[in-house]
């Protein structure tokens, strides 16, 4: 195990940290996600003054 840990250590470590960043994309990018939400009011926010200002 020691000899593996060695050899393999910093390659086992860096894919556990790119599955955990790519979980915490995921989460963050679901469609009730709060990247989503803000995304959404955000559109929804612009599009709601441009209409405001075209006068419709």
């Amino acid at each position: 195990m020691e000899q593996v840990m060695k050899h393999y250590g910093n390659a086992i470590l860096v894919i556990i940290v790119l599955l955990a960043l790519g979980a915490i994309l995921v989460a963050a990018l679901t469609s009730d996600g709060y990247v989503a939400t803000a995304f959404k009011e955000a559109l929804t926010g612009f599009f709601g003054r441009m209409s405001a200002l075209a006068g419709t």
